[in-house]
């Protein structure tokens, strides 16, 4: 699988060309350190080499690796824009319009923001361990993509959980839409909260994600998360929440 980025027609006729090979390799599994992660996968995507085409010639610039990780952040801080504000409008939203519609207490806000913040990381743990790691699928075999490209130029492209924001409909929609039927049709009234906490829980998730493997900043409570998501990228067969470990504890596997 090839990136290529073409810088178009030069002097003389020639084209800069920046290519990033994701070289498709049978022995290649995700492992680290003889630690499964993508067991049984029929191809891997291991990151074989960055080159650079083009003629050497007068006034012809070649992008070097710090220009092109400059570019794949302006790219992924793009991505992660847009997702946040696909969140906002998916989760909080008609947060906001069930709780109008449906006159809902104080304390069933709460109630709903506290399951809600459970549920979304109880899927955030299944989505990761039992979908992106599950062998053989288009999901694992992207996911592979962002396991590859870690401490590489391109990483901030595949550190985003949708490169479109269609992924994130789709993601609120499988969780959004049974909790409002249910609700409606129990009369709990717990629906504003949760989806309220599911779209602040994403944003964060991804924040901080970002923010673990591009480097930036993380507040004191937050910087032993770094230590703990990059432990899953050098053993991909455990830590699958990637800041707050519950169902790590709970269901395992959490590591060492």
């Amino acid at each position: 699988m090839k990136y290529r980025a073409d810088c178009g027609p030069r002097a003389g006729g020639s084209q800069l060309e920046i290519e990033l090979v994701l070289e498709q390799a049978s022995e290649f599994t995700g492992k680290s350190n003889n630690h499964s992660g993508f067991d049984g996968a029929d191809t891997g995507i291991a990151l074989r080499h960055l080159t650079y085409k083009g003629q050497s010639e007068v006034g012809v610039h070649v992008l070097t690796a710090t220009e092109i990780k400059a570019t794949a952040i302006a790219r992924g801080r793009a991505i992660k824009r847009v997702n946040a504000w696909t969140a906002v409008l998916c989760g909080g939203v008609p947060a906001v319009a069930l709780g109008i519609l449906f006159p809902t207490w104080p304390t069933q806000w709460l109630a709903g923001f506290g399951v809600g913040l459970l549920w979304a990381s109880l899927f955030e743990y299944a989505y990761h361990r039992l979908l992106l790691h599950l062998p053989g699928t288009g999901f694992a075999r992207r996911h592979l993509e962002h396991h590859a490209t870690v401490e590489t130029p391109t990483e901030a492209e595949h550190v985003n959980f949708g490169s479109s924001p269609i992924w994130v409909v789709a993601l609120f929609a499988i969780n959004g839409i049974p909790v409002v039927a249910a609700d409606l049709l129990f009369g709990l009234r717990i629906a504003p909260g949760m989806l309220l906490a599911f779209a602040i829980y994403f944003i964060i998730v991804e924040e901080v994600h970002w923010r673990i493997h591009i480097g930036e900043w993380l507040p004191p409570v937050l910087r032993a998360s770094r230590a703990y998501h990059l432990a899953h990228h050098a053993r991909p067969d455990t830590r699958f929440n990637i800041f707050l470990p519950l169902w790590d504890t709970l269901l395992g596997p959490a590591g060492k």
